[in-house]
């Protein structure tokens, strides 16, 4: 499982970054550090992410990619 994090400018306003899984868009994130923890939960490390929309979300990519 690759995952990637891209850093990407929207149209006339800030830089978001793009966490990507084998090339698919399952994330965005303001701040870098933000793109980091979700790409360690996806990753499998224990991260408490305070979002479970987003969790739940996550552990469906995880268990797709596996």
């Amino acid at each position: 499982m690759k995952v990637e994090i891209t850093r990407v400018k929207k149209y006339n306003a800030s830089w978001n970054h793009v966490i990507s899984v084998n090339g698919t868009p399952v994330a965005i994130a303001k701040s870098a550090k933000r793109a980091g923890l979700i790409a360690a939960y996806i990753d499998g490390a224990v991260i408490e992410l305070h979002d479970g929309t987003l969790v739940r979300q996550l552990d469906k990519v995880k268990e797709v990619s596996r």
